[in-house]
């Protein structure tokens, strides 16, 4: 059919010569050929990849061919991407033939516009053909390095997977038992007295903090304990939430328009009464005016009340005028080696140990005096099975060379031990902030959008993400775990050191990016595929743009109140845009259907959190390669697109607290390769032509994980819930089932499903929705006030700006 097409367009091309016609269908029909030689070149680059990730922090034209290799690989995925999504919808034309009959007689110009779909082939094999040029240059430069090709492990399972982390903290108990000491001591002054643990990234002071918080003698010795992470930005009005979230929920609910002052009167109301002690983690703030008024509010506390920080700044600690800084120094070699040879000779015999004791010391000392550092080389040595194994750890190169600071060096010889694979996920994750809770599920879809879980086989690409989630957890580059009732991992987040680690690696591609009203965003200078926006305080003013169009991931996180006006040309002209998310911005349906038609090589699309947005707009149906909706917490979302069967790649629809959503559209029951459905109402007391239904998860036999519905209607249907055929969803492996309707028992709906023994279903009935579904509501409300008070604020701010602005006019008239 496509020969026949490109026949018909080729015939009338009277406007180029006869010569350029011939090499204009020569390139389209051997496209196929083009393609399997792009494919070709492209895996045998990819061997020389690992050689070259070694040598570019010591050879400089080693690092400059991996930067053109990499734009190179980035421009081969999304041509070979392009011309699959070509085919594919080639492929699913239902008109076939009979246009090109129709086209065979049309004039040039209308047989043009009506043969898009050859044209846009024609450029495809014309893009394919430039790329194939790029990468035979870019093979030529690969020869004169004289990169060494080395084979490439395949990743593998753990036979043995732990994610108890070492909870023991050798070398600091001294320490620890000095600083309670202190705190113990009923102060009596007019301030509360601080105690400010100082140190670099990895040392130990997070850890060391929480070993003192979780004391008996501390739990018992406050009446009020609080833990906050006071991570850059310093947001003085979320850390007064926190604080009163925490002393006094009912306070913080009660507060229509929760205001810095208000939340601060009620926390110094409430402190009269306690002796607490606060630990403020990972300060870096050092300005007088954040701390000010929180330091005012604080001294209301009864006495004994103490603070502990924990800081990378010294300067820190005095501008809190903390009377005790604490000043973490690196750990001595033997206590390295305690850490390291705790993780790398768990299961190992004794026998072994004294093999690889001498080798694992001087592995060690290369720590310098880092606890993290330890503790991750330990994971890495855990599955080296000889002294060969562990001589090649101690000799690499990588040790002797200067990248950007000495802390790194233990972190990157684990990273280059990671399969390449797995090492492009951990990269990924600099696409995060800091301090970030990264919940797994999204992560991993985020790793299937950029195309790292390519599977082979029929094994499915969210076991691989697991696995490679888990390689990663288990060599500490995870931490502060999140885990379900099963034990499974919900979220987690990374070391302060790890991240910073991964932004280092990701250099230039990998940008955040803070962004004011009526600015200009010039990425010309840098390589960036992935991009942060950071918007703080924007009203609908427009974003200038500068070099964006090869963006692959796109994030624009707001404060609630920012709207999507501005955005619109920015992620309509990032057409190779494989992840975009939208995070607390007040968006439009027609606002995100503007820029959607061009988004042919999108997977995940993300509305975190954003209001305004009341229905999903049907162009969303029309990306054919998304894989991934995330619905997350959109509090106005009432109705998804009617559509939505239209995405038949889709594996992963995420509506949980969404609360007003009221239409689930019956499509839905047509996404067979869904793996993940988080937060879905259903109809169980029939099954009509418009709304969703129980029985409908018939065909979904992918479904993974666990599985919450909510179940309405004024009766139960026992054929239409037989219909859900439960006993064939084998990869479930729980279902949380909330019953909305005083009409229906639990005990009829657990025999009409008839589930396996092997799923776990949790019923839940109308008594205890209840109070489910108005602590949602509660939950929703107290957002909405946050949003409401940021609004307030916000005027209240503008309108003093205002009277400034007018009185300095006035005086200098």
């Amino acid at each position: 059919m496509a020969e026949a097409i490109v026949s018909a367009i080729l015939e009338q091309m009277t406007a180029i010569t006869i010569d350029k016609a011939i090499e204009a269908w020569s390139l389209v029909q051997g496209a196929e050929k083009e393609v399997k030689r792009l494919e070709t070149n492209f895996k045998a680059l990819r061997l020389e990849l690992e050689d070259a990730e070694e040598k570019e922090y010591v050879d400089k034209r080693v690092k400059h061919w991996l930067d053109k290799f990499r734009d190179v690989s980035y421009d081969m995925e999304d041509v070979l991407d392009e011309w699959e999504t070509a085919v594919q919808q080639l492929q699913t034309d239902p008109s076939g033939s009979a246009s090109v009959r129709k086209w065979k007689v049309c004039p040039f110009v209308s047989c043009f516009s009506s043969g898009s779909q050859v044209v846009r082939r024609y450029n495809i094999a014309t893009k394919i053909k430039k790329v194939n040029e790029e990468v035979d240059e870019t093979v030529k430069d690969k020869v004169r390095f004289e990169l060494i090709k080395r084979k490439i492990k395949q990743p593998k399972r753990p036979e043995t997977t732990s994610f108890v982390d070492v909870s023991e903290l050798i070398g600091r108990d001294a320490m620890k038992e000095e600083i309670i000491s202190i705190l113990l001591c009923d102060y009596k002054c007019r301030n509360v007295p601080t105690i400010t643990l100082v140190g670099m990234g990895g040392i130990g002071k997070t850890a060391l903090a929480q070993l003192i918080y979780n004391d008996h003698r501390i739990q018992t010795h406050f009446s009020k304990t609080i833990w906050v992470c006071a991570s850059d930005p310093f947001d003085q009005t979320q850390i007064a939430r926190a604080i009163l979230g925490d002393l006094d929920p009912d306070s913080l609910i009660s507060l229509k328009t929760p205001t810095l002052q208000s939340v601060l009167s009620k926390i110094s109301e409430r402190l009269t009464r306690e002796k607490f002690l606060f630990v403020f983690d990972d300060v870096w703030t050092d300005r007088d005016q954040d701390w000010e008024t929180l330091k005012v509010a604080f001294k209301y506390g009864m006495p004994g009340s103490c603070i502990l920080v924990t800081t990378r700044k010294e300067s820190v600690a005095r501008r809190l005028e903390s009377p005790h800084v604490v000043p973490l120094q690196l750990l001595s070699e033997e206590m390295c080696w305690l850490i390291l040879s705790q993780k790398a000779f768990s299961g190992r015999s004794q026998a072994s140990r004294e093999i690889l004791e001498d080798i694992g010391r001087e592995i060690a000392n290369k720590c310098k005096g880092l606890p993290l550092a330890a503790k991750t080389i330990g994971g890495l040595l855990q599955d080296k099975k000889g002294r060969e194994e562990w001589q090649d750890v101690l000799n690499n190169v990588i040790w002797k060379s200067s990248f950007a600071h000495e802390i790194f060096s233990p972190l990157l010889l684990s990273y280059h031990d990671l399969p390449s694979p797995i090492r492009q996920c951990l990269s990924y994750c600099a696409i995060f902030p800091n301090s970030f809770t990264i919940y797994k599920d999204e992560l991993i879809q985020c790793w299937m959008a950029q195309g790292y879980l390519n599977s082979d086989g029929n094994r499915r690409r969210e076991l691989k993400g697991e696995d490679y989630f888990k390689y990663l957890a288990t060599r500490s580059f995870f931490q502060d775990f999140e885990k379900d009732t099963s034990g499974s991992i919900i979220s987690c987040k990374m070391h302060d050191m790890v991240h910073e680690f991964v932004q280092f690696l990701t250099e230039h591609r990998f940008v955040t990016e803070v962004v004011a009203r009526n600015s200009t965003l010039d990425l010309s200078s840098k390589r960036v595929r992935h991009l942060r926006l950071e918007i703080p305080s924007w009203d609908a003013s427009p974003l200038s743009t500068c070099l964006i169009e090869k963006l692959r991931s796109l994030v624009v996180v707001s404060d609630g109140l920012s709207s999507g006006d501005g955005l619109q040309d920015l992620f309509s002209r990032s057409k190779l845009l494989r992840f975009l998310e939208f995070d607390w911005l007040r968006l439009r349906p027609e606002q995100i259907a503007g820029g959607m038609k061009n988004l042919i090589h999108l997977r995940y699309l993300s509305l975190i959190s954003c209001s305004g947005l009341e229905n999903l707009p049907e162009s969303v149906c029309e990306l054919i390669n998304l894989q991934s909706l995330n619905l997350r917490d959109c509090l106005d979302l009432k109705k998804l697109a009617v559509g939505m069967g239209k995405l038949i790649n889709l594996r992963y629809l995420c509506i949980k607290e969404c609360p007003r959503l009221s239409y689930y559209p019956k499509g839905i029951r047509h996404l067979t390769s869904l793996t993940r459905l988080s937060g879905i109402r259903m109809r169980v007391d029939q099954s009509d032509g418009n709304e969703f239904s129980i029985g409908d998860l018939e065909n979904l036999d992918l479904l993974g994980g666990s599985l919450c519905v909510e179940l309405i209607g004024d009766a139960l249907n026992w054929a239409e819930a037989n219909r859900a055929k439960l006993h064939n969803k084998i990869h479930l492996k729980r279902t949380d089932i909330w019953i909305c309707s005083p009409n229906i028992k639990k005990e009829e709906v657990l025999k009409a499903l008839n589930p396996p023994s092997t799923l776990l279903v949790e019923l839940f009935d109308y008594q205890k929705w209840l109070p489910f579904n108005e602590a949602r509501i509660q939950r929703m409300k107290i957002r909405e006030k946050l949003i409401v008070a940021r609004i307030v604020s916000r005027a209240a701010l503008k309108f003093i700006a205002d009277c400034s602005s007018g009185s300095g006019k006035s005086t200098s008239d």
